[in-house]
């Protein structure tokens, strides 16, 4: 299901008429953009508790943002937030369903994978396509079970140069080979699916390859 979620990403990446609000995430204290969306697994499994019954929602329109935060190395959910009568500008805190009162913050136990952070303002070099802004800085993470368990800090330079390494250490594997395979049964074109793996290449590789082996 992950996939589906991360492909409708890709694919609505055209819809730029559609204004794309990314959730949050706290890292020592600053807050920026978030671009992978955990919680819709965990609605996956849990629908009645989804803050908004939308069937229709996809990564573009989720009906809600989250916000995450990153505490001794532990990821959480710290809240979620709906538009106010669909208004972006008017969020109010809305997980009554999710975290009791007075309850501590929901570990995110099902996320494993590498997933990056833009640090700073976004930058837009070809169009205002809000899905991929470009960023001066960016922080990478691996996590097993919600736990981080490695990160690097990259200028943009140093991003793009870990991507390409990480295309390369996963293109080989067959776990490339059976991701290839399932989004040839989509709409997407052979050259189209290798632009859209390596764009998402950190989602997809799921492992920091320039990790040292414990």
């Amino acid at each position: 299901m992950k996939y589906f979620y991360f492909f409708i990403f890709c694919c609505t990446t055209s819809l730029v008429a559609q204004t794309y609000h990314p959730d949050k995430i706290r890292i020592d204290g600053m807050i920026s953009d978030y671009r992978y969306h955990h919680m819709e697994t965990y609605f996956n499994y849990y629908p009645q508790k989804r803050p908004v019954v939308n069937k229709d929602s996809t990564i573009i329109s989720r009906g809600y943002i989250a916000e995450y935060e990153i505490v001794n190395n532990q990821m959480y959910l710290r809240d979620l937030k709906t538009p106010l009568e669909g208004n972006y500008q008017h969020l109010i805190s809305n997980t009554k369903n999710i975290i009791t009162e007075n309850a501590a913050p929901l570990k995110l136990h099902w996320i494993d994978g590498l997933f990056d952070v833009g640090i700073g303002n976004p930058n837009y070099p070809d169009t205002k396509d809000t899905l991929n802004p470009v960023y001066n800085t960016y922080f990478v993470f691996e996590t097993k079970r919600g736990v981080v368990i490695n990160t690097n800090l990259f200028n943009y330079k140093q991003y793009k140069a870990f991507k390409d390494y990480q295309w390369e250490r996963f293109r080989p594997t067959a776990a490339y080979k059976k991701l290839y395979d399932k989004l040839l049964l989509t709409t997407l074109d052979p050259s189209a699916i290798q632009a859209h793996i390596y764009h998402n290449i950190l989602f997809y590789s799921k492992q920091n390859f320039l990790r040292k082996s414990s």
